[in-house]
């Protein structure tokens, strides 16, 4: 049986791409992209967000669902698949939500977060996200601050910016996450380029630009 491990090593082999110079485009360590390609560990929303963009596929892809042509996708509540009901090593886990349409420009998942009093890694990735409280309180930091949402409450952020959330307290919490996928800025700084090129062009100009 084919493993989320699995499919992110001959994705990244597809690429051309040794592990060295993946872990480097995803800002990973060596060793823990090995541990996530031998199912050792499993990757973060964000993570598996840059992923997806190295390795030009979708998150779907990656978790081995394949979807149809429906223009529409329903995910029953008990048909709901959490990637890790363990719980990854970055404190939560997650389900994705509608991953039933192969062409969707948004990737939803349900968040299991728990309460933590240790230090937890911030989580970058290119584009935006909305989060949503769905039960319990959760302490949400973004860019140096730090934010109480109660249940219902809403945010939505360029989620290039460093942020993570846990619950408030005790209780755990549960919330919607959407995220909606950003270019890198390296792909950025390359289309920028080529627009530059292109104008310079229409101008008359041919000099390559810097």
């Amino acid at each position: 049986m084919e493993t989320l491990g699995s499919r992110l090593r001959t994705l990244r082999h597809l690429r051309g791409l040794s592990i060295d110079d993946a872990a480097r485009e995803l800002s990973l360590s060596k060793g823990y992209l090995s541990k996530i390609e031998n199912d050792r560990s499993v990757p973060s929303i964000a993570c598996l967000t840059r992923m997806a963009e190295l390795y030009r596929t979708t998150i779907a892809a990656m978790l081995g669902e394949n979807g149809d042509a429906s223009r529409i996708s329903i995910v029953r509540a008990n048909e709901r698949r959490f990637i890790n009901r363990s719980g990854t090593e970055l404190g939560y886990r997650f389900a994705a939500i509608n991953d039933r349409k192969p062409d969707r420009r948004a990737h939803a998942f349900i968040l299991t977060l728990p309460w933590t009093d240790s230090r937890r890694l911030f989580y970058q990735h290119p584009g935006e996200e909305l989060f949503l409280v769905l039960k319990g309180r959760i302490r949400f930091h973004y860019g140096g601050a730090e934010y109480i949402l109660e249940e219902g409450d809403c945010v939505y952020f360029d989620s290039s910016v460093e942020h993570r959330g846990e619950a408030a307290d005790r209780n755990g919490a549960e919330a919607l996450s959407v995220i909606i996928p950003g270019p890198s800025r390296r792909r950025r700084a390359t289309s920028a380029t080529a627009r530059t090129r292109r104008k310079n062009f229409n101008n008359g100009k041919m000099e390559e630009s810097p």
